[in-house]
């Protein structure tokens, strides 16, 4: 059975949290809460306004304890992997083995305002899980000199529930992370434009498990997505138009689309810009605050509102169902959806209390 949760983005008021939760297991048809762990918001669209992940989970576990809990998504870069470790073991305790810790390579937002390194980020990303996986499962002091970490009989107890490893989903949909994924992961949590998207690199990953000896249905088919769901075309429109300036910044999806010219890179280079390079990930608020986005704005001025609409879960209600449709039949088992309908009144019909309970009595019901 496919199951459902929200990812509860953002966090300034505490209370207004608590509201979400407590609606969403009201609710029932959300099987699982994630948060976000961020120091900032992903540019040009900001929010930074984020608590802590570790003690919102340990609160969520006490206030909702039937549900499960995840962290969509951090990184082995700003933390320890024997922190992140304990962390993990730490939630899996709290919640009766009910966490699922979301591991991605790393956001530079995240990073490069406090002094730290995206390089080799991958490897590190590696390296940082196979640590955790140790310190879980061996009795008694770990030794480990590998190539950003090093432990010298370090110890870490108590082990988590039922003799068993925190399950670990990796974030990213690049060749390098789904081999890894194959490798070492229990679930996939990518952030896909396109069902063809998820469902190619999820044969890609089975693939590779095949190859590493691993059973296929070890592995869970995450998805992390937005949704906006309205029936006023003007809404819809305005809120893709927003989109087209994020959309500059992603070269790669241009390409995917077919919405690509050779004689694009001259006006990336212009601003400093790698379009072989560039992605979301790859830069922050300082990067956007250094370039001129109205140059790059021309790129996508003539794609269609169709198309744009294709690479979201943005619609009318009936037109959302048909996108998570579409993911389900490409392979997702579990949901992560950020629900980004403002909860103010002045958004009614279609606030974020509305949105949500359309999503657990109208959507999720048909699709499970």
């Amino acid at each position: 059975m496919v199951k459902f949760g929200q990812q509860l983005f953002f966090s300034r008021n505490w209370d207004l949290v608590k509201k979400k939760l407590a609606m969403m297991v009201e609710q029932k048809a959300w099987s699982s809460v994630w948060v976000p762990d961020h120091l900032r918001g992903l540019p040009p669209f900001a929010i930074d306004a984020f608590l802590s992940p570790w003690t919102m989970l340990a609160a969520f576990a006490e206030l909702a304890p039937t549900m499960t809990f995840g962290v969509a998504v951090t990184d082995g870069i700003r933390l320890h992997p024997a922190i992140l470790a304990q962390n993990a073991v730490s939630l899996n305790h709290q919640t009766g083995g009910k966490f699922i810790l979301g591991i991605g390579a790393g956001e530079k937002m995240n990073l490069s305002a406090y002094g730290f390194s995206i390089k080799r980020a991958v490897s590190r990303m590696r390296e940082c899980i196979e640590v955790m996986k140790l310190l879980w499962s061996k009795t008694g002091p770990v030794d480990h000199k590998g190539r950003f970490f090093h432990l010298e009989r370090a110890v870490l107890e108590p082990k988590p529930l039922n003799h068993s490893q925190v399950p670990v989903w990796i974030a990213g949909n690049g060749p390098r992370t789904r081999r890894l994924t194959a490798e070492l992961a229990d679930g996939w949590f990518p952030f896909p434009a396109l069902p063809r998207q998820y469902k190619e690199g999820k044969a890609d990953i089975h693939r590779h498990m095949k190859r590493f000896g691993r059973n296929l249905s070890t592995l869970t088919g995450g998805f992390w997505g937005r949704v906006f769901i309205n029936d006023d075309p003007a809404k819809i429109s305005q809120y893709l138009g927003r989109l087209r300036g994020q959309l500059a910044l992603e070269p790669g999806l241009l390409q995917e689309l077919g919405y690509w010219r050779d004689s694009y890179k001259q006006i990336y280079r212009e601003q400093g810009l790698d379009p072989q390079k560039l992605s979301l990930l790859t830069y922050d608020a300082a990067d956007v605050a250094r370039i001129d986005i109205s140059k790059l704005l021309p790129i996508v001025a003539d794609i269609p509102e169709q198309t744009l609409k294709s690479i979201t879960l943005a619609g009318t209600t009936e037109e959302v169902t048909q996108k998570l449709e579409a993911f389900i039949q490409g392979g997702v088992e579990h949901f992560c959806l950020e629900v980004i309908n403002g909860v103010s009144q002045r958004n009614a019909p279609f606030t974020y209390w509305d949105v949500s309970r359309i999503l657990a009595e109208g959507i999720i019901p048909l699709l499970k």
